[in-house]
């Protein structure tokens, strides 16, 4: 904690009642670190925001062209998606594509973070299927290049299967940090994750909005990606979340995506500038808060779009009878 540093107050009342401490960095195309606060250089595991450069090598192996995927489908293999039906279908979709189902998907099963379709199955005693696991998108991105390469289907979660050694090497080159000092662990999925320095997640975002760096079908990959993004939100996490609202706001001006943990990466496409932040504790509860304070104090959001987010400046605590209790609020930070 003592390289943290305040990123949010949670206030009850007036009283300060909790503080969410972590770190936050923004750089340039070139890495060149323009602001931070707390700790550049702290490991972090991406998560669920590495997602963004697994999808880079469908494109890199032929995948995305010879199963001729869409770009909704493309956008739902990006994202954490909260298992409402418009996401299942997509994964549907995917693996029939690749001549597969359900049963080929080791994420195991998950309630939909959406909560009416999660009380909707529920009541109607319905099953809860793999596909609603928030990660089956990405699960169907490995499938389907371990399917185009006819590599061993059964153990595709495994670090050392051809397709995590992929993932792995993908992100090491977007995030231009060796991928013999990246550090592995198991995500809740069940696949490998990757650690880098936070600047370096930063960086990844960076390239990720820097086309003129790559060519070929790298160059492909990322103008696809950001295509998806841009163009179906909804698909990146769900209705109602922060990420989803975020990319719906700013109108493909920015590729985003959380991770679990309190890890949230951005590009900002017209600046090619990246942003990673981590909040040290792993709640999300202030992510949102301290996400738009960030993009606020850079400008990169305007004011007409802050108000679409208004409900993310602050989170209001409430009381179980609905009265205002308190809010949680992002300090200033640059």
């Amino acid at each position: 904690m003592n390289d943290c540093e305040l990123l949010a107050v949670a206030y009850r009342g007036d009283i300060v009642e909790s503080r969410h401490f972590g770190s936050v960095v923004v750089v340039d195309k070139t890495g060149k670190i323009l602001y931070s606060r707390g700790n550049p250089e702290r490991m972090t595991f991406l998560r669920s925001a590495a997602k963004p450069f697994q999808v880079l090598p469908l494109f890199e192996t032929g995948a995305a062209e010879a199963f001729e995927f869409s770009q909704d489908e493309i956008a739902v293999m990006c994202g954490s998606h909260s298992g409402e039906d418009m996401h299942v279908q997509r994964i549907e979709s995917i693996l029939k594509k690749i001549g597969l189902d359900e049963s080929n998907l080791q994420c195991g099963i998950q309630r939909p973070f959406h909560k009416p379709t999660a009380q909707r199955l529920m009541q109607a005693n319905e099953r809860i299927s793999q596909l609603r696991n928030a990660c089956s998108g990405k699960h169907s991105c490995m499938l389907a290049i371990t399917r185009h390469k006819d590599w061993d289907l059964g153990n595709y979660m495994d670090l050392t299967h051809p397709v995590q050694q992929l993932m792995l090497n993908t992100v090491a080159q977007m995030t231009e940090y060796p991928a013999s000092q990246i550090a592995t662990g198991l995500d809740t999925c069940g696949v490998p994750v990757f650690a880098v320095p936070l600047k370096n997640m930063a960086l990844g975002y960076a390239n990720l909005t820097n086309l003129e760096k790559y060519s070929g079908s790298r160059q492909d990959g990322i103008q696809e990606i950001q295509k998806a993004m841009g163009n179906f939100p909804e698909l990146i996490a769900g209705t109602g979340r922060f990420t989803t609202d975020l990319l719906k706001a700013t109108d493909k001006k920015f590729v985003a995506k959380d991770g679990a943990e309190a890890s949230f990466g951005i590009g900002v496409i017209p600046e090619g500038i990246g942003i990673a932040v981590k909040i040290e504790d792993g709640s999300e509860r202030a992510l949102p808060q301290v996400v738009m304070q960030i993009l606020m104090e850079l400008g990169s959001i305007d004011e007409s779009t802050v108000n679409k987010l208004n409900k993310f400046k602050a989170r209001i605590v409430k009381t179980y009878g609905g009265v205002p209790a308190g809010k949680i609020q992002a300090v200033k930070l640059f």
